[in-house]
């Protein structure tokens, strides 16, 4: 048997349906048909207990629960003899499907769907994604999602803090640079380096989610998922000057090989968890560093390599450049930990590998310029061009 207890208020019932559905989906997916036979849940005013059996409660064990119920004053909520109440319940106890919790989250407004892995974020009930969840969190006085709401709001005034640090003191100072250079080459090479910063971050981030759950807590997803993703990501930039991406083979090969190694990230690495979440922590660390690095390699390529394609063809607006891809970064930061909180740490880790794929076709437009030669040279071109 397995239970737990957590604060209980009976106005606001939103954890404990929560806790409930987590129960009731691990039983599912154990095999069990009908989960409403292996658990047990009960309250007083401020608590709530969950008991949840491998096997069916028996006749005499039921018993013995309920003489424990009336003995120290607890009010039974979902027993395999009783229908639940108040009807939450009922009804989370009766979903079958990611689909029918989905459905039963937007009819009461509150996340109700089991935490997983890939969501992890087991006291996150607002819904990010529904404005009516939002206006129903603004008129709560207290309770759970009203402190979702205050950290919701927490993430997005960074994120506007953010905006306005790097526009006064990264991206303004910098901005004539690139007035200087045609306007062609600078709309290719802001995109692409912003797109390396929120692919890097979104990426990161989501890595370091994933590495956290792992290692047990979030203290070592930190420090082995920061440690590995910047010291990698370092090795990748200093490879890329002896491996530079000169060919339209090699640098579509980079961003696609980026791709396909961040998305199948999602596939393999819950995989490993699985195998090795038993193991000692220097194993998972082990394990945790070999699916990681290899991409901070890759993806330290792409810095290097478009200064390189960029500087092929004018010089000037490099200091633009530099600035576009910290504050890409920055700026990232927040939004890719909320779209982790609000649809799945996957979809983080999938904004990014498609931020990195868009890299291809755009470094592949400004290698064409590089090699047509210096903005100098391309300018005295067109000038004799237009002459004779």
């Amino acid at each position: 048997m397995f239970t737990v207890s957590r604060w209980y208020n009976p106005n606001d019932i939103r954890e404990t349906a929560r806790l409930l559905s987590l129960a009731a989906a691990s039983l599912r997916l154990r095999g069990v048909a009908n989960p409403e036979t292996h658990v047990f849940l009960a309250c007083t005013p401020r608590l709530a207990t969950i008991i949840v059996a491998n096997a069916t409660f028996s006749d005499d064990e039921l018993a013995k629960l309920r003489d424990a119920t009336t003995e120290f004053g607890f009010t039974v909520l979902v027993s395999p003899d009783q229908a639940a109440t108040p009807p939450v319940l009922a009804q989370v106890m009766q979903a079958t499907s990611s689909d029918a919790f989905a459905r039963l989250a937007r009819s009461f407004r509150i996340d109700l769907t089991p935490p997983t892995d890939d969501r992890p974020f087991f006291f996150n009930q607002l819904l990010l994604t529904d404005f009516a969840s939002i206006e129903e969190a603004e008129q709560a006085q207290d309770g759970v999602v009203r402190g979702n709401l205050e950290a919701a709001r927490t993430i997005g005034v960074l994120v506007l803090l953010s905006f306005a640090l790097v526009l006064l003191t990264m991206i303004v100072p910098s901005l004539p640079s690139v007035r200087r250079s045609p306007a062609w080459l600078g709309s290719l090479g802001t995109l692409y380096f912003a797109l390396i910063g929120f692919g890097f971050m979104f990426v990161e981030i989501g890595m370091i989610q994933r590495v956290s759950l792992f290692l047990g807590h979030p203290v070592y997803g930190m420090a082995i998922g920061l440690f590995s993703i910047i010291l990698s990501t370092g090795v990748g930039s200093l490879l890329s000057e002896r491996l530079q991406l000169e060919s339209p083979r090699w640098l579509l090969g980079w961003s696609g090989l980026l791709f396909l190694f961040i998305v199948l990230f999602t596939v393999w690495f819950p995989i490993l968890v699985h195998t090795f979440e038993g193991g000692e922590l220097p194993v998972r660390v082990l394990v945790s560093l070999m699916a990681i690095v290899p991409a901070g390699i890759l993806m330290g390529f792409g810095f290097p390599t478009g200064m390189r394609l960029v500087n092929g063809i004018d010089t000037r607006p490099t200091p633009w450049f530099w600035a576009v891809n910290g504050s890409a970064g920055v700026l990232a930061a927040g939004l890719a930990v909320a779209t982790s909180i609000a649809l799945s740490i996957n979809v983080s880790l999938w904004t990014g590998a498609v931020c990195y794929l868009l890299l291809g076709p755009i470094s592949l437009a400004l290698r064409r310029f590089c090699q047509a030669g210096s903005l100098p040279e391309l300018l005295s071109a067109d000038a004799r061009q237009k002459a004779g």
